[in-house]
């Protein structure tokens, strides 16, 4: 019950979001050999689809990229010592 002295609120609209990209295609769709490894990946692990496995593989690829970066900085650097103990932690 509102006062009709006080003006109807329009409904707040949350702030837009811009998730990141979870997963990534691979560049040649119809790659036999590549197929077949995913295929036989997928009913290893009991993966529900190809995307999980193309999830997990951009993640690994994220991890990777990260401990290049780390290891061209210097062995006494802070940043080294810190985000590489997160980095062995995941």
């Amino acid at each position: 019950l509102t006062c009709a002295a006080e003006p109807a609120k329009m409904p707040k609209i949350g702030q837009y979001r811009n998730y990141g990209k979870t997963f990534k295609k691979p560049r040649r769709p119809f790659e036999k050999e590549r197929l077949d490894g995913e295929l036989k990946l997928v009913g290893e692990y009991g993966l529900r689809n190809k995307r999980e496995l193309w999830r997990v593989q951009m993640v690994l690829s994220k991890i990777r990229n990260a401990a290049r970066s780390l290891l061209q900085c210097d062995e006494d650097d802070p940043k080294r010592l810190f985000e590489g103990q997160a980095l062995m932690r995941r």
